[in-house]
């Protein structure tokens, strides 16, 4: 049965995957938009992306207003909503984007208290359910989305428990777990979702060993491994996932260095390569993934340089472009994605002004 489950995650996964590709230049399918929360401005900066070079022009109206330390940006699958959390305001603001421009409305949508610090979020395939890791509640809120409004309710349960200071969080692609890092715990806490109601339950073994100060987590697109940036220990943590149940389990052969105070990770959307931001090293650090053990093998030419204070990373939707946001120059470094190596090459132009204290970041 497990594997029969495991093909048919391989199978959903390259079939978006060579979807992706073929429609690498259909102008609807490319990314087209970035939004970068500004922690000391208290702004959002958005930006055009141009679908052929990954260039960044700044949009008309280019700086909105947020309540204080955003934290995080988050895009619903449908590229209607950005959602924002905001830390020491424990506030999450939803806002509209123009489908046409990707402007956002100057006022949001809505404003929803949640548990003491915000600091991550995840919204289901479905656009359904928004998750929010809030550090100093020790919690994750789970929250309805209204499809119309884009109002947010809290579910039945919420907030459901997890580690000490959960800080980054991931949903599998099944749409089945939600998986958080915990700084304080060293661990990792994964729970099983009903995605009837977007209810949380912890799964058999959880939480489940990570490095010192796990900071953020991403999942590789077929759903066999998860990868966590531990910022004190200075290393990646692979995980193999057990596709019926959702358990972890570390692979062997220890830890992948990283440099110095890593505190993002993504996956581009292939599954190829992982790129990491090592913030006290001003660079990111890049890996590629082999697809039968999922172990991590370093890039040639890596580590690639950033700008200072390297915090929040992204990708396009088709994997050719990678962003990352610049906390200490407030900037946003923009680099093409070679995709037969991974190496990271600057696109002209980068780096991009943003506000004070760029964090968290969205491509859309």
């Amino acid at each position: 049965m497990r594997i029969l489950v495991w093909v048919l995650y391989a199978l959903i996964a390259a079939t978006s995957i060579a979807s992706h590709a073929a429609d690498a230049n259909d102008a609807p399918l490319a990314s087209r938009f970035v939004y970068v929360v500004n922690d000391h401005t208290g702004t959002v900066s958005a930006f055009h992306l141009d679908a052929t070079t990954g260039a960044l022009t700044p949009l008309a109206a280019a700086t909105i207003t947020t309540d204080k330390n955003p934290y995080a940006a988050t895009v619903d699958p449908k590229g209607r909503w950005l959602y924002v959390t905001h830390g020491d305001a424990t506030s999450i603001l939803a806002f509209r984007i123009n489908p046409v421009g990707g402007e956002l409305t100057p006022a949001p949508l809505s404003r929803t208290a949640t548990g003491d610090y915000p600091v991550s979020a995840a919204i289901d395939a479905a656009g359904r359910f928004l998750y929010v890791s809030t550090m100093l509640a020790d919690a994750i809120a789970v929250y309805a989305i209204n499809p119309t409004t884009a109002a947010l309710t809290a579910v039945a349960g919420s907030p459901f428990a997890a580690g000490t200071r959960p800080s980054g969080n991931a949903l599998h692609p099944s749409g089945r777990f939600l998986y958080v890092t915990n700084l304080t715990t060293r661990s990792v806490s994964a729970l099983a979702i009903d995605r009837a109601v977007g209810t949380l339950k912890p799964l058999r073994g959880s939480p489940f060993p990570a490095g010192t100060n796990p900071r953020a987590i991403t999942i590789e697109p077929t759903g066999r491994f998860a990868y966590v940036v531990n910022a004190v220990s200075n290393d990646v943590s692979s995980y193999s996932i057990d596709v019926d149940n959702g358990t972890l389990a570390l692979l062997p052969g220890g830890n992948v260095p990283t440099g110095q105070n890593p505190r993002a990770i993504v996956i581009e959307p292939s599954g190829r390569y992982v790129y990491v931001a090592s913030y006290d090293n001003d660079s990111i650090w890049a890996y590629r993934i082999d697809s039968g053990s999922g172990a991590l093998q370093p890039l040639p030419g890596q580590p690639f340089m950033a700008g200072k204070g390297p915090r929040g990373l992204a990708t396009d939707k088709h994997g050719r472009f990678l962003y990352c946001t610049n906390y200490r120059s407030n900037s946003l470094s923009a680099y093409r994605i070679d995709s037969l190596t991974g190496v990271l090459t600057p696109i002209a132009g980068s780096p991009y002004s943003t506000g004070e204290g760029p964090f968290g970041i969205a491509v859309l």
